[in-house]
């Protein structure tokens, strides 16, 4: 009995161990969003201090931020649309395939994004700028696509995997096309799992600094990459870098829960009568 107590509080002090240093950081820039001027190199620290909202006040009146927000929602909102209208499709038909086939044409997709994004950027950039559109939405949308596509394949096949074949089949003998099965009886089965493929997707696009930093300069600037207007080389605005951040997590962590629950869930729960 003592053995047994003596492990759970072992687990225990580790994973609160490990959540202090996985977390720290995440608090620490929420009390800096929060702190007065003076309050930011004080020492010894102040890790509660009088709560005050002008660096949340200042970066949302600051236009060129509150323009790169705008841009990071169109461009992720986007990504969603057109990485879903490819992606549905293509994972419907490859959960439809033969076992030997679909693990290696899924193997084939999730190595094409298992390259290292570093490569891609000049290529692509060089593509852009041939075609005019460098410092534009559309490509932004373009290139996480293309590297959101895999992923969502991967994620959505395994969803319609779920999906029994016993009610595709009756649908099919009721004269529905593949089409219809697929818009009629797979999706709204495996409708969670799409909703949270989608918002994994959105959070990959939100989150994105490479491609948007070296595609973009002004116009199609976001927000990950706006905080950095914060940070010039003659001294950084801590506060309102660190309110940015913040604003920059609250999708996340809106949106994680929703992603643990139906991910982890059955997605075709409730969906076969007894």
């Amino acid at each position: 009995m003592r053995r047994d107590l003596g492990r759970h509080i072992y687990g225990y002090l580790i994973s609160a161990a490990f959540a202090l240093f996985l977390f720290s950081p995440i608090l620490w820039t929420l009390s800096t969003s929060l702190k007065q001027p003076t309050e930011m190199f004080q020492w010894p620290p102040v890790i509660v201090g009088e709560p005050s909202a002008q660096h949340y006040t200042a970066i949302i009146a600051d236009k060129d931020f509150s323009s790169a927000l705008i841009n990071s929602i169109v461009v992720s909102c986007s990504t969603i649309i057109l990485t879903m209208a490819l992606s549905i499709p293509a994972a419907f038909g490859i959960s439809h395939l033969q076992k030997t086939a679909m693990r290696r044409l899924l193997t084939l997709v999730l190595a094409l994004r298992a390259a290292p994004a570093m490569i891609y950027i000049i290529p692509y950039f060089l593509f852009f700028r041939q075609v005019h559109l460098v410092d534009t939405k559309i490509a932004l949308i373009i290139v996480n696509t293309m590297f959101a596509v895999p992923l969502a394949i991967w994620y959505l096949s395994a969803f319609f995997d779920q999906v029994p074949r016993e009610i595709e089949e009756a649908a099919m003998i009721d004269g529905a096309s593949t089409l219809q099965t697929m818009t009629l009886i797979s999706i709204p089965i495996a409708k969670y799992g799409i909703l949270a493929t989608a918002i994994l997707i959105f959070i990959g696009s939100w989150n994105e600094f490479l491609f948007a930093l070296t595609l973009t300069r002004d116009d199609a600037k976001i927000a990950a990459v706006a905080i950095l207007n914060f940070m010039p080389f003659e001294g950084t605005d801590w506060g309102k870098a660190a309110a940015a951040c913040v604003l920059m997590l609250v999708p996340i962590v809106v949106f994680v829960p929703f992603v643990k629950k139906y991910v982890a869930g059955p997605t075709t729960t409730g969906s076969v009568k007894g």
